[in-house]
């Protein structure tokens, strides 16, 4: 089974995976997947979750194509979760995440100890995203032009309920794509706007709700608030913080394009300045230059010995 390709709705496929994807659980068990935890038991321990959370989330990625549920054992029936194609290829993903997290999320964070080997020159890496496209490293959101399809905003609409918790700060990765109103508002950040009006207007997002996550971006520090006019308007401002989850946003981006997609538009159109041409992520390593793939990396630490 694969991830499915159309939605209902209509809406857009960036909009449907950022609502896949964006659930505090979700990522984490597809890391603890990726590094080899299949089995209900395992997964359970490694995340301290509780069995009804885990087994819904579980089978929600069943069920979307990113997981793939195999039976070991008949007396009694045990599974064991592997990961589809689909589901592999969401390693750049959790290679964005991870680059952000260690820049950003502090010592303290959960998998602050987990490091990422690249297996081809057998080093400890720190990747830099990059365009494959044209093979640019160094690639940041100041490089690329964007535009948002109107039915990415459906999306941030339609769907807003069907959420988890508000993002609360300290705050990681998985915390930002945690709440959905977040991602939409970085999205539509990411192209440019900057004034709380142009925000509601392309989000119907309401005031409330648009106020508190400006305040937690500015309190989280990633929008800073700017007087314009004389003092008169107010525009937010993404921080550095916040232009560096631009790797995460598209390398979802791309994951969508290519797995809920038939015609490889997403909703968020980036093109890449210097080439001029659609930008296609990837990471590079900072020992050796090479490319890296699903393949030939490696997450170490805490995370792999659990």
């Amino acid at each position: 089974m694969t991830a499915a390709a159309t939605d209902e709705n209509g809406a857009s496929p960036l909009g449907r995976s950022l609502i896949l994807l964006g659930d505090m659980w979700t990522l984490r068990i597809v890391m603890w997947v990726f590094n080899g935890k299949r089995r209900f038991q395992d997964l359970r321990n490694a995340l301290a979750i509780s069995d009804p959370v885990l087994s819904r989330r579980l089978n929600s990625l069943v069920d979307e194509g990113i997981l793939e549920a195999r039976e070991y054992q008949t007396n009694p029936p045990r599974r064991e979760y592997v990961l589809t194609e689909a589901g592999l290829d969401l390693w750049q993903v959790l290679v964005a995440m991870w680059v952000w997290d260690r820049r950003w999320a502090g010592h303290l964070h959960r998998d602050a100890q987990t490091k990422l080997r690249h297996l081809d020159c057998t080093h400890l890496t720190r990747p830099v995203f990059g365009c494959g496209a044209c093979g640019a490293i160094g690639v940041g959101a100041r490089d690329v032009r964007g535009s948002v399809d109107d039915r990415l905003l459906l999306d941030s609409v339609q769907r807003r309920s069907r959420r988890s918790p508000t993002m609360t700060t300290p705050i990681d990765a998985s915390g930002v794509l945690g709440d959905r109103w977040s991602t939409f508002l970085l999205s539509d950040a990411f192209t440019g706007t900057r004034r709380f009006n142009d925000f509601q207007e392309n989000l119907g997002i309401s005031p409330v709700t648009l106020t508190q996550r400006l305040h937690l971006f500015v309190e989280a520090g990633l929008m800073s608030r700017e007087d314009v006019a004389g003092g008169k308007r107010q525009e937010y401002r993404l921080t550095s913080k916040a232009l560096d989850f631009f790797d995460v946003t598209t390398t979802i981006n791309g994951w969508a394009q290519r797995w809920l997609t038939e015609d490889g538009r997403s909703g968020l159109n980036l093109v890449h300045i210097p080439c001029d041409d659609d930008l296609v992520a990837q990471f590079t390593c900072n020992a050796c230059n090479g490319v890296l793939t699903r393949t030939n990396i490696r997450f170490e630490g805490p995370i792999a010995e659990l």
